[in-house]
């Protein structure tokens, strides 16, 4: 029965991608622009009270949300917004954002804008994990303050500028500077400003207010003009936490947007937008193809430097915000070679360009590596010797791959663009993250059904590290996440329950909800949350299954604040019933005592009916059946850190095995003697024969002599 444990795997759907439903998990895709139609309330709800008005609603904690009261007007990406009412307080009006439950909200922004009024940024009131009927799940819900004057519109009816563009400093500029400064003081960064993220915080539209930035992986719904050029690249999932200057990149498009009326480069496609930006750098890109207002030339100049370290800061915004005059920030474009490298039919002038082209025709890359043509190429086209050397270094090591080439010649491919573009994401065949988005990444294709393989490969083949070892100078974060790196290979190359790709997605996403098929619908964030969802679970549970599979190993490893490496030792051998069971028991006693509740009558029964292997480690027939007996009478009090007391009671376990040992002990003295009996027999009948005749010689002489004795007597008297 232990081994059937292993074998309950998360039920990844191999299916193609279905179309994006807005009432669906997982339906809910990265939009580049706001929808200012009306959707039709889902018609899946199932469930929810019926309003007096009519509406259907459901309460979730503080507020009631009208599932039939769509607010496209508040939409924020893939989060869809409803109307609500504020049950604890008459005045203001709020709405509630609801979030996709496949995609991982971000727990240190929740957890930093609730209740708190910070100028420039919508109230975040509170954030509920909620049963929403047309999910027919649970799933994370924002409550959001509705904002008093409305989402700004980038252009109105009459073709007018929603703000003046001298007035986009202390509109847009100030407030927004608030909130960066005030997120920048705790190490974290926004990654969700855009124009359709833009609303007016009063009713005179004096002062802007940023929208929803934790509904989401972090720039996941950012059209891809917004994002840098380093990010720019990698799959939505995975375009990474960043920082601060990733959102002063964000804020110079904003203002390129606002000022223009539309969303620059809007009619070109994604990839013509990466190769615009790459050959010409980011504010050429958009100053080529759009006419900026020249007020705003010089602070989108400054704000879409391509590089992070010249890039314009809040000093250099102040000063244009007073009329100061600031240091010019020069042109930054890549260099560009005097003669292409061609690829797949297609020329490449610099080197992020043809990292990128290498990325997307990754089986044709080979060639020209292994060939030398890039390395000459770096060499007499750029005369970049630096990076001609370290490609030359990476083909040496491709000599030395052994038995498995094809894969030592991928992880060649994946190092060359890193030489190549050492800022970029990760990129390995079909996969591309930036380093601080893995975690988003893995669990991107984990709930869309791609599975964990593609980031298995990354992190097995150490490509990662290669990427730490091109990164220049000190920075306490890319030692942070060097840290974390390590542990992510060691948890991936472990097959155990407890780590695998499991544990690598619990521990770099802190508000992934645990996957395991038995609790994943309760969307399971908080240790806390893990033993009363899986009381639920257990009232339906197979008497052959375990209560604790991969994945819950796994997210009570990550989330529980005591050591549970030794249980998970244990379940490293399934067929070890005994060792196996007292692991599991142990860890979810751990969290009962730990976390509560104190009653889960359904959960012990279900531990009651798994511990016969564990009762087996007494030896006493009469100690087993009694504690035989005493488990169903410590289940009816849904216990389990006395169901576990009761197997491994110290005292108990000490005395039974003294006891065992004595008896061992007697039982061997006894059996020596018996074998000494069997085993002597022979010798002892001979002895017996041989005693019997002297006894028979010794009592006939006595005879004769006591005949003749009396045969003298008779004749003399």
């Amino acid at each position: 029965m232990a081994e059937q444990a292993e074998d309950q795997e998360q039920d990844v759907s191999k299916s193609a991608v279905q179309q994006p439903a807005m009432d669906a998990p997982g339906g809910g895709g990265p939009v580049a622009a706001e929808s200012s139609e009306e959707p039709e309330a889902g018609d899946e709800a199932k469930a929810g009270v019926e309003s007096p008005s009519g509406n259907r609603s459901v309460e979730i904690g503080n507020f009631r949300v009208f599932m039939d009261l769509r607010l496209a007007e508040f939409d924020m990406g893939h989060c869809k917004a409803y109307s609500a009412d504020n049950l604890r307080r008459n005045e203001g009006s709020a709405f509630a954002i609801v979030a996709d439950p496949a995609l991982p909200t971000r727990f240190d922004l929740i957890n930093f804008f609730t209740g708190v009024h910070l100028a420039g940024q919508i109230d975040l009131l509170d954030s509920e994990i909620a049963h929403w009927p047309p999910f027919g799940r649970k799933t994370m819900v924002l409550f959001y303050e509705k904002p008093k004057g409305g989402r700004v519109a980038v252009k109105s009816e009459k073709k007018k500028l929603a703000i003046d563009e001298h007035d986009l400093g202390s509109v847009v500029v100030e407030p927004l500077m608030n909130v960066l400064q005030a997120l920048g003081e705790k190490g974290l960064a926004h990654r969700n400003i855009r124009a359709s993220n833009l609303f007016f915080a009063d009713p005179l539209r004096e002062k802007v207010a940023l929208g929803d930035c934790a509904g989401g992986p972090p720039g996941y719904d950012q059209p891809l003009v917004y994002e840098t050029t380093a990010r720019m690249s990698a799959d939505p999932a995975g375009r990474g936490i960043g920082n601060g200057t990733d959102d002063l990149y964000a804020l110079g498009v904003l203002l390129a947007e606002l000022g223009i009326g539309h969303l620059p480069l809007n009619k070109l496609s994604d990839q013509e937008i990466m190769d615009l930006k790459l050959s010409k750098g980011s504010f050429q890109a958009i100053a080529s193809q759009e006419r900026l207002p020249l007020i705003l030339i010089e602070p989108v100049r400054g704000l879409l430097c391509d590089d992070p370290e010249e890039r314009w800061g809040f000093n250099e915004l102040n000063a244009w915000i007073d009329g100061r005059r600031t240091k010019p920030v020069q042109a930054n474009s890549e260099k560009r070679a005097a003669r292409s490298q061609n690829l797949s039919g297609r020329d490449y002038y610099t080197v992020r360009a043809l990292a990128q082209g290498m990325a997307k025709n990754w089986v044709a890359s080979l060639a020209p590596l292994r060939d030398g043509t890039i390395e000459i190429w770096l060499r007499r086209g750029l005369a970049d010797n630096d990076r001609a050397k370290a490609l030359a270094d990476a083909m040496r090591q491709l000599q030395w791959a052994g038995a498995d080439k094809r894969s030592a010649e991928d992880v060649l491919i994946a190092r060359a663009i890193l030489i190549m573009d050492p800022s970029g994401p990760v990129r390995f065949k079909g996969f591309s993250s930036m380093v601080d988005g893995f975690g988003y990444m893995l669990s991107y294709d984990v709930q869309h059904g791609r599975g964990p393989q593609r980031f298995a490969d990354v992190v097995v083949r150490d490509v990662p590290a290669f990427w730490f070892g091109r990164q220049e100078g000190f920075s306490p974060e890319v030692h942070r996440l060097q840290q974390l790196y390590k542990n992510l290979r060691y948890y991936i190359q472990q097959q155990s329950a407890g780590y695998g790709y499991e544990r690598c997605l619990y521990a770099t996403v802190r508000n992934q909800h645990c996957l395991s098929p038995m609790v994943e619908q309760e969307f399971v964030v908080e240790i806390s949350q893990l033993l009363p969802a899986l009381e639920i679970a257990a009232a339906e549970a197979s008497e052959d299954t375990w209560p604790v599979d991969r994945h819950i190993a796994a997210f009570i490893a990550t989330r529980l604040e005591d050591d549970v490496e030794g249980q998970l030792m244990a379940m490293q051998n399934p067929s070890d019933e005994v060792e196996y069971s007292r692991a599991i028991i142990s860890m979810l006693a751990i969290v009962q005592w730990r976390h509560g509740p104190d009653n889960l009558q359904n959960l012990s029964h279900w531990v009651a009916r798994l511990m016969e292997p564990a009762v087996k480690v007494f030896h006493s027939k009469a100690r087993r059946e009694r504690v035989e007996n005493e488990i169903p009478k410590l289940a009816k009090r849904g216990n389990l850190v006395e169901l576990y007391n009761l197997i491994n009671d110290e005292q108990e376990r000490r005395k039974d095995q003294s006891e065992f040992v004595e008896a061992v002990a007697e039982y061997s003295e006894a059996e020596s003697e018996v074998f000494d009996l069997e085993s002597s027999g022979p010798a002892r009948l001979e002895l017996a024969e041989k005693v019997g005749q002297q006894a028979a010689a010794f009592a006939s002489t006595m005879i004769a002599l006591l005949t003749v004795s009396a045969l003298f007597l008779m004749h003399m008297f």
